[in-house]
């Protein structure tokens, strides 16, 4: 079985890997790719480092045929496919959306911390929200999934398990999470310069990052009665996120976290769970695997999670992926291993 796919906004950092990872999908016929930038181009000539690419060119998908697309991907930047796209496709395709345009449940919390108007909030109900571990049974009968922010994903991984088996209780905790500079995409800005981040490191949205109602959001749908403080850096890399999770050891032990990790994660095919090595960015860059490592600070009876990810691929594009061979039937990890 193979299905034919189609992908908004593949000249970005996401949609490029997403390309890079379905040319390889042995059950993937891609037919249409869309942009406005690159219009007109031939995928070939913009991807010369990818073989075998179709012989098709960035169109307009205002004049595309989607009765032929079992599945379209959009990589567009927030407010985009809500907005301009999802309400003039006509044809009952498949969607995963990569943006968060579909994943915060409060339409509020939506205008508010992505500064934009939705427009296709009524159809909000279709879509889950594709956490793949969490999630991958839901998702295999779902048409509509909405993929999860990259923070988000190297937070949930290890805490949803934590929340689900009652350990963490009324336990205020930190969660420090730095990235590369491609998880905020291709738009210019200014601190985002090679001359402005180079031997430079800084935090940023402290107070109002989009990722913080989706954290909460997905941690309260298992009972999370606490309260967190989210801090988000940006690294002088390329991509890779890490984020350390500082517990107090009070009200939780170590040996039961480190254990329901264990358990929780144990057939995983990209997820992994260790407390005797610290890992580094290059052990998950352009990978699908997640490294999460649990370790106690005695003197202070703190517990440190860290969770290790690369924010393009199992924080975007891997994940999308993951969720799209649910839907269809096809292995988990094709063309992700």
């Amino acid at each position: 079985m193979s299905i034919n796919v189609c992908i908004f906004g593949v000249s970005g950092y996401t949609g490029a890997t997403l390309l890079k990872f379905l040319n390889k999908h042995k059950n993937v016929n891609l037919i249409g790719v869309f942009g406005n930038k690159t219009l007109g181009t031939k995928i070939r000539l913009l991807f010369p480092n990818l073989n075998n690419l179709p012989d098709i060119k960035i169109s307009d998908y205002k004049k595309f045929k989607f009765e032929k697309v079992d599945l379209i991907f959009s990589c567009l930047p927030h407010g985009k496919f809500q907005r301009e796209i999802f309400p003039k496709i006509k044809y009952k395709n498949a969607v995963i959306d990569l943006s968060g345009d579909f994943r915060i449940d409060n339409k509020t919390d939506y205008e508010k911390y992505y500064k934009c108007k939705h427009k296709s909030f009524a159809h909000k109900k279709k879509f889950v929200y594709g956490l793949t571990e969490v999630y991958r049974e839901t998702i295999k009968s779902s048409k509509y999934i909405s993929n999860p922010g990259c923070y988000p994903t190297s937070v949930l991984i290890p805490l949803i398990p934590l929340v689900k088996n009652n350990v963490l209780k009324e336990n205020h905790f930190i969660i420090d999470s730095k990235s590369g500079v491609s998880g905020a995409g291709k738009v210019l800005k200014e601190q985002n310069l090679f001359s402005e981040l180079s031997n430079n490191f800084f935090s940023y949205g402290l107070n109002n990052h989009k990722h913080f109602p989706e954290i909460m959001q997905e941690l309260n749908k298992f009972g999370f009665k606490s309260s967190f403080t989210f801090v988000p850096h940006l690294l002088p890399v390329f991509s890779g996120i890490q984020t350390n999770i500082y517990i107090n050891e009070d009200k939780i032990g170590y040996n039961d976290v480190l254990n329901i990790l264990n358990d929780f994660y144990k057939n995983e095919n990209f997820v992994s769970v260790d407390n005797k090595k610290i890992s580094k960015l290059s052990d998950v860059q352009n990978t699908n695997n997640i490294k999460i490592s649990v370790f106690n600070n005695k003197s202070n009876k703190t517990i440190i999670i860290m969770s290790l990810l690369d924010n393009l691929v199992k924080g975007a594009a891997g994940q999308a992926i993951q969720n799209m061979n649910l839907m269809f039937g096809f292995k988990e990890h094709e063309s992700l291993k």
